[in-house]
Formats: structure tokens, C-alpha cells, sequence
């Protein structure tokens, strides 16, 4: 497993995640650990699921521009 060493991180910053650690029963660490844990980049599945997903909700929107017009724009 890798380590991650972050500098200069606002002492308030730090003081909050101390005390949500202290909430959970848990460590700073475990609670960093936990919040990158959720927050890692999408999978190559999860960016096609979110890309259809915008797709479904844009149906009926269609460019103000024809095909000819787009392609006649990058020449």
C-alpha cells in the first residue's frame, strides 16, 4: 500500500476531521482513509453508467447546429 503526505493543510481542516473521527470511533487516519476510500475516480464502467445517464436526461434537446454546419466550422 502507498502513503500520501499532504502539507499545509488548514489546522481547522484538521481539527474537523479529528472530530468526526472522535464521533465514529476511529482514527484521523482511518477517517482520511475512508473519505478517499469514497471519493476514488470512476471505473471505466461508472463513466459509461454517468454518461448515459446524462444522455437519458437530455433527450428532446438537439443542437441549434446541423452536422454539415459543425464539421464546416472546423475547417
Amino acid at each position: 500500500m502507498g502513503q500520501v503526505l499532504i502539507r499545509n493543510v488548514d489546522d481547522g481542516t484538521i481539527e474537523s476531521f479529528k472530530m468526526k473521527a472522535k464521533i465514529k470511533g476511529i482514527s484521523l487516519e482511518q477517517e482520511l482513509r475512508n473519505l478517499l476510500e469514497a471519493n476514488k475516480p470512476f471505473t471505466p464502467e461508472e463513466r459509461v453508467a454517468v454518461s448515459r445517464h446524462f444522455r437519458s436526461q437530455c433527450k428532446g434537446i438537439h443542437s441549434s447546429l446541423t452536422l454539415d454546419e459543425i464539421r464546416e466550422g472546423l475547417e
